[in-house]
């Protein structure tokens, strides 16, 4: 059975479909198999993965409101992860799903023949608190929060993480929050560290703030999308892919140092240090985990 995370965020910008693209290569990279959800009408995950939205004869919509098997809009992409695409069709389901039975769990039936294939499965939402988002939510095991380190988008954190306990009060009380991800993360600039030390002094008592996989700000992401490869491959010594080789690793359950497993082991985290650390990892020796 799969592990289905929905990166979530309704601010918009902040580095959603850069992180499911990145991250389900280098879980890829890790062995794992590893399907992408395009969650988001514009389709940017679709786009990024060589498949032109608006020439798809099938996508998540005809699935989620349609009730088309999921396998028969199943794609191959180039990041090394399978995907269920979008377009703008599926903005029409926002309105279509308000009046259908069960309306928040459509997503978990278009999951379900495929849960079984697949060790990771990752949700791109779209940038609101909507019926899809809602969906995802519902359907999901755990919830990863990228948020840009800028004023605006630390600040939307609380209404998401409210939205998150409702739906485990009322939906699926097994959703848990992975971690909140900093993005486009400029370590020159001063108010980029203030608000990512406001990320760890607010939240990291709450949830984990995912400091040591802070992903840095780079034209490079913009670059490999166009080239439709995840940075890992088309800039692999980049910062940037280093901090989702460290956040699969997170994910998949290897990203702690002997350091790190020491403090949780007595109830102490890292991320409770005044000065957040970005170098905080010791590199290990490539995973040894069978994921197949």
């Amino acid at each position: 059975m799969s592990r289905v995370i929905a990166v979530a965020n309704q601010k918009g910008g902040v580095a959603k479909t850069t992180t499911v693209a990145n991250l389900a290569a280098a879980l890829s990279q890790l062995g794992a198999r590893v399907l992408m959800l395009d969650m988001d009408p514009q389709g940017s995950l679709t786009l990024w993965s060589g498949r032109n939205p608006d020439q798809l004869e099938k996508s998540l919509y005809d699935s989620l409101i349609k009730g088309l098997d999921s396998r028969e809009i199943l794609l191959s992409t180039p990041l090394g992860a399978d995907l269920l695409p979008a377009n703008i069709d599926l903005s029409l389901a926002e309105m279509e799903l308000v009046g259908m039975v069960a309306r928040e769990r459509r997503l978990g039936g278009v999951l379900a023949p495929l849960r079984d294939e697949y060790d990771f499965v990752l949700v791109d939402c779209q940038p609101s608190l909507g019926l899809l988002t809602i969906n995802a939510l519902a359907a999901a095991d755990e919830v990863l929060v990228p948020v840009a380190c800028e004023f605006l988008s630390t600040r939307a954190i609380q209404v998401l993480l409210r939205m998150v306990r409702k739906v485990q009060l009322r939906l699926n009380s097994k959703l848990k929050v992975a971690g909140i991800l900093p993005t486009l993360f400029d370590r020159r600039v001063r108010h980029s560290q203030q608000e990512l030390d406001a990320l760890v002094t607010q939240f990291a008592r709450e949830v984990p703030v995912l400091v040591d996989c802070a992903v840095p700000r780079s034209i490079r992401f913009a670059e490999a999308a166009a080239a439709g490869k995840s940075i890992l491959t088309f800039a692999p010594l980049h910062p940037g892919a280093d901090a989702y080789r460290r956040l699969a690793r997170y994910i998949a359950g290897e990203a702690f140092s002997a350091e790190e497993e020491a403090a949780a082991s007595s109830g102490f985290s890292l991320l409770d240090v005044q000065e957040p650390r970005i170098d905080v990892l010791v590199r290990k020796e490539p995973s040894t985990r069978r994921w197949r």
